[in-house]
């Protein structure tokens, strides 16, 4: 069954009070991930059991089930995603699959329901999970990162169903947890064996298409000082004097400015589709042990972002980490303490990224719908990192993003989404689901 472009947009756009029902639905589930990743957030599982719900009054078949942390761990050890300590007891991933008629391509819709704290009440001008819309506005801990996209992949495929077109490929929706922390949710996702001809994820991207993002490392680089009294004339280092590791630090920190610099305009550092170079992000500094003396251990927590293109063997920052090493050993050869006491790095974490071909076949038909929903169909990459790698390059499911709010409000208190931006994304979502799936 055929359904006109315009009927589709019609019907989107009637439901409009629907979508925004559903993200606030969504939004009030405060489905917080924790720094303790074996502990379960107070509505990740009620967030997920409302998909379910919603997901099974439209006739998918899903599948409810907490991850095997420690099992995917010696799966998939040295592989993207795979990080130790995670447990999902509390945490479930949701999957569903709306059977097609045969003969079409498949399609996947994916997107997580974990969200980062609030931080603090005193920044938000409403309860961050009490969803509260003004001025076309709904605001809300969640409501671009990303429970919006959710909201808009549900939409569409109920909007479909309701003008009761029949599709020939299949539809599959997945939900996960963990993404916040490093997409063991997504790995557990594509190991459960859910993919599809290509894939959505509806990360914000400001309703653009985006076939790559970055991939992300985290790293902690210690500087071990020499405690001493700060008030007093101390002798130096070598003959048994303090050293103050906040004033090492600032060293490493104008390093890090000059790596920064460099790669600012080396070719491999940039794409033509981010509006910024790689970067090494300072992101937490922990320095001193009490008001009156010279702090013996510095700490830096570094967010270092790398392209596609510099994947190793693993499809992960291997490289990049050790270009990385490189430029901290050359930093701490330029000190006379440093070289003696040179500081290290620890890596957290490495979150990988994908690209996929500006001329793909789900790349042109996003562009095509975006463009009869009056968005624009040019282009942009994703600049922060989000999980498509893990279906793109484990899963061989080519996934890009394309998703509705402003990504700089991502983790910002009074967090919130425009209706108009939620509205224009379904009718893109629903007008690719039925062209690439008829």
């Amino acid at each position: 069954m055929t359904i006109e472009p315009k009927t589709i947009l019609e019907a989107v756009a009637t439901r409009e009070a629907t979508i925004v029902k559903t993200l606030a639905d969504l939004v009030s589930f405060p489905s917080i991930v924790m720094s303790d990743p074996r502990q379960s957030g107070p509505g990740e599982r009620e967030c997920q059991l409302y998909l379910k719900d919603r997901l099974e009054r439209l006739g998918f078949i899903t599948d409810l089930w907490e991850p095997d942390g420690p099992a995917l761990l010696a799966k998939y050890a040295g592989r993207a995603g795979a990080h130790p300590g995670r447990t999902f007891e509390g945490r479930p991933n949701l999957g569903g699959v709306l059977k097609g008629s045969g003969g079409g391509r498949s399609l996947m819709l994916t997107g997580h329901i974990d969200v980062v704290p609030p931080g603090a009440t005193e920044h938000w001008t409403t309860d961050p999970f009490v969803p509260t819309l003004e001025a076309g506005m709904l605001r809300g801990r969640g409501t671009v990162d990303m429970k919006g996209g959710v909201a808009c992949m549900l939409m569409a495929i109920e909007t479909l169903r309701e003008l009761g077109m029949k599709l020939k490929g299949d539809v599959v929706f997945t939900t996960v947890v963990d993404e916040e922390i490093g997409g063991m949710g997504s790995l557990a996702m594509v190991d459960r064996g859910y993919r599809a001809d290509a894939g959505i994820m509806t990360e914000p991207t400001a309703n653009r298409v985006a076939p790559l993002c970055r991939g992300i490392l985290w790293g902690r680089i210690i500087i071990d000082g020499i405690g001493g009294h700060a008030e007093l004339a101390v002798k130096s280092w070598d003959q048994g004097g303090p050293v103050d590791a906040i004033w090492l630090c600032r060293q490493i920190l104008d390093g890090i400015d000059i790596l920064n610099r460099r790669w600012a305009t080396d070719p491999r550092k940039n794409h033509p589709l981010m509006g910024l170079s790689n970067q090494v992000l300072v992101t937490q500094i922990k320095a001193g042990e009490h008001p009156s003396s010279m702090a013996g251990r510095a700490e830096i927590i570094v967010d270092v972002q790398y392209l596609p293109s510099e994947h190793d063997e693993h499809n992960l920052g291997g490289h990049v980490k050790r270009e990385v090493e490189a430029h901290l050993a050359r930093l701490c050869a330029a000190d006379p303490y440093l070289a003696a006491h040179p500081a290290r790095i620890e890596w957290i974490l490495d979150a990988d990224c994908a690209e996929v071909p500006s001329d793909h076949p789900l790349v042109t038909t996003m562009q095509s719908a975006a463009s009869s929903a009056g968005l624009s169909p040019v282009l942009t990459g994703f600049g922060a990192h989000s999980d498509i790698g893990l279906p793109t390059t484990l899963g061989g499911t080519p996934t890009i993003n394309f998703g509705p709010g402003d990504p700089s409000q991502a983790h910002q208190p009074n967090e919130r989404v425009a209706v108009a931006d939620l509205v224009a994304c379904t009718q893109a979502l629903a007008l690719t689901i039925a062209d690439w799936c008829r």
